[in-house]
């Protein structure tokens, strides 16, 4: 019986090391992101007609393509480890894009596609993403400053951690940087000035 109860703590803890990815809800946007529009890319010289653009919040963006006079905006609703999951509005509808974003080239990210799933009223974050963050269909590249720079933007993982393939599975500690600036600014005390040297200085005068 005591081994039993060994064995299963050990599952316990197992699974919880196994399922324990770094998850942020409700979530943000990398701050360099905000206030700036992405063109979209198939490659480093093949533009597509589809564009981002990030809004001041950090926590929309709207899409819009131009061969469709309409425009969507989408709510930054969960990030675990370098998965991005969105909501399409106030829909249902929520996507997973893996993404691969170097703070160095701040404008420019690599995403992974075509993972698009509906949850009915879901309001908490997602535990389980192995049933909807699959291997991404298409990749395309994202910058706000033209044509990418990198060529070399790839996908080195495409699964979450506590998935199993196909496609490379992330470890615990992958995550999409922020690089958001401290924004705090440090406080001074001024050191007040004593009545005593004040009055020393006018005794010293009358003298």
């Amino acid at each position: 019986m005591h081994n039993l109860k060994k064995i299963v703590i050990y599952l316990m803890f197992s699974i919880f090391e196994f399922s324990a990815g770094i998850t942020e809800f409700p979530c943000q946007f990398p701050c360099p992101w905000h206030n700036k529009t992405f063109d979209s890319y198939w490659s480093s010289s093949v533009k597509t007609p589809i564009t981002w653009r990030f809004n001041t919040d950090g926590q929309t963006y709207i899409s819009s393509d131009s061969r469709d006079v309409g425009q969507y905006i989408h709510k930054c609703y969960q990030i675990t480890e370098r998965f991005l999951i969105v909501r399409d509005g106030d829909s249902q509808s929520f996507r997973c894009y893996p993404i691969y974003y170097n703070p160095e080239v701040p404008l420019e990210f690599l995403m992974g596609g075509g993972n698009s799933f509906v949850s009915i009223n879901q309001t908490g974050e997602f535990t389980d993403l192995c049933e909807f963050c699959k291997e991404p269909r298409y990749t395309r590249i994202h910058s706000a400053t033209g044509p990418p720079s990198n060529s070399t933007l790839s996908l080195n993982c495409t699964r979450p951690s506590a998935c199993s393939p196909p496609g490379k599975v992330c470890n615990t500690s992958d995550t999409i940087p922020k690089a958001c600036p401290t924004t705090a600014t440090p406080t001074t005390t001024a050191v007040p000035k004593t009545t005593k040297s004040r009055c020393r200085k006018k005794k010293h005068t009358r003298q």
